[in-house]
Formats: C-alpha cells, structure tokens, sequence
C-alpha cells in the first residue's frame, strides 16, 4: 500500500501543475506533454529493457492505453474548468467503476467490506457535487468531463491490474505512455507554443510526478486488487486541494474537506479486502 499513496501523492501534485500548465495551454497540449516527456524518461531509466510484451498481451496494453489517455485528457480539460481539488475529487470516483468493470467484464466478487468502501466513496463524490451546483457553466462542464474521466479510469486501472500478472510495472507503464503520446497527438497539429520558463517548469513537474505516480501506481497493483489499489490512489485529491489552496490562495470549500475524508474512510473501510498473487518481477517479460 505504500507504493500506492505515494502514487496518490505524485497524482495530487501532478493535477495542480496541470492547472498552472493550463493557463497557457489546451489540455490536450498538456495531455501530449505528459505521456511523450514521461515515456521519454521512463525508457531512458529502464535503459529500454523489458519492454517487450508477452504474446497475446498486445491488445490489452493498447487497450489499457486507450482508456487510459480519454481519462487523462478528461481529467486535465476537467482540471482547466474546475481546478485541481474538485476535478480530482470526482474523478477518484473511478473506484467505483474499476469494481463494476470487474463484475460485468470478468466476473470478479466483491466482499461486503469493498462494498461498502464503494458506497462511502461514491456518498462523498455526491456530497460534493451537489456542493457545486451553484457555480457557473465553466466549472459544470469540467465537472461533467472529470466523472466521465472517472468512468474510463475504472477500466484503465483494471486492465492494468490484469496486466500486471504477468508483466512487469515498467512494461506496463511505458506502453500506456506510447499509446497516451499517440491519442493525444493531434494536439501538435497547429503547432505549440515556445514555454515561458513557469510553463516549462510546470510542464517539467507534470512529467516527472506522472511518470512517478504512475509506475508506483502499476506497480502497487501487483500486490493488490485493481479496486482497493484505485480507492487508495483516488486519495489524491488531498493533496491537490491542499496543495492547490496554498499556491492558489483558494479556501478549501466544506463540501470538498467532507468528501475528501470520506474518501479517506473508504480506503481505511476496504484495507483488508484480499490480496493477489505475487505479480511478474521487472523485466521477467522483455525478451
């Protein structure tokens, strides 16, 4: 679990550098930054070993890439509408999907304690967005994209967890990166701007935190289900609202404190769902 909140952490970080990257640029922009700057670094770390996917897994890593890169961008554009703390909140809503994913497409159980961590997230999903009616178009539609975001990361982040029984993190992660770079290039069609020296700063700690958070991410799912690893991940939006008051100077709206603690209980609630088995090691599936 330690892998995973210090995914939850880097994620936290991650979305308010998106905010600041987005005063300058399109979401989708900063979307093609994070997934070629990370696989970039990613591959350069690795020394590009083990980065050849077992037969037959090729179509679950492009899959898991697709839906990966429609969250993120998603996610980022719901960020630029609605800020970090809020756009993080209800996309942490994807714990909820992982597990019905799981139940629709591989039939997979859930304990009455998952249940209810499940419940207790999704109760303060709602909490805040009913806490957010009142504000302006611009705020709704990134509230709307953030829990469409949610949705497609359920899936993501159970294919992934499948994924990694028999590859390894980095594997796993470099190819989300290649397939997010791909999706998200039509971003570079009118071209890009020259970054002043905050954006490239904020464009910098975006790489570095996403490429982090999300081999922490794929490698915490080794050693859990893709559900309780998502409800731990999904607490980064402790960090973002946090994290986004302090540079931005904003109040932390009650209705965000609230379900950010219940997010926080669910985790707690859901701690003793059963593990899985012991995943593949780093570069057992490069050949």
């Amino acid at each position: 679990m330690t892998a995973l909140f210090a995914a939850s952490c880097c994620f936290g970080v991650m979305a308010v550098l998106v905010r600041l990257a987005a005063r300058e640029l399109d979401a989708l922009e900063v979307a093609w930054v994070r997934f070629a700057g990370s696989f970039v670094l990613l591959v350069a770390l690795s020394r590009g070993r083990g980065l050849r996917p077992r037969a037959g897994n090729l179509g679950p890593l492009v899959l898991r890439g697709l839906l990966g890169a429609s969250a993120i961008v998603c996610y980022f554009a719901g960020i630029a509408r609605a800020g970090a703390g809020l756009a993080t909140l209800l996309h942490s809503i994807y714990p909820v999907f992982t597990a019905l994913w799981g139940v629709v497409l591989l039939g997979q159980g859930l304990t009455g304690r998952v249940v209810a961590a499940l419940a207790l997230s999704a109760f303060g999903a709602s909490i805040v967005l009913h806490d957010q009616l009142g504000q302006g178009p611009a705020v709704l539609t990134g509230v709307g994209l953030s829990l469409l975001g949610g949705v497609l990361a359920g899936g993501a982040v159970l294919t992934a967890g499948e994924l990694r029984r028999t590859e390894s993190a980095s594997l796993v992660t470099v190819w989300f990166m290649v397939v997010g770079a791909v999706v998200t290039a039509p971003a570079l069609v009118d071209g890009m701007p020259w970054p002043t020296p905050a954006l490239a700063a904020a464009l910098g700690g975006v790489v570095i935190a996403s490429a982090t958070g999300q081999w922490l991410l794929h490698h915490g799912l080794g050693f859990v289900s893709p559900t309780l690893g998502s409800l731990a991940v999904a607490t980064s939006v402790v960090t973002a609202s946090v994290l986004e008051a302090l540079v931005m100077g904003q109040t932390v709206r009650g209705g965000v404190v609230a379900g950010g603690v219940l997010m926080l209980a669910a985790v707690g609630l859901a701690t003793t769902a059963r593990r899985v088995p012991p995943p593949v090691a780093e570069h057992a599936g490069g050949r």
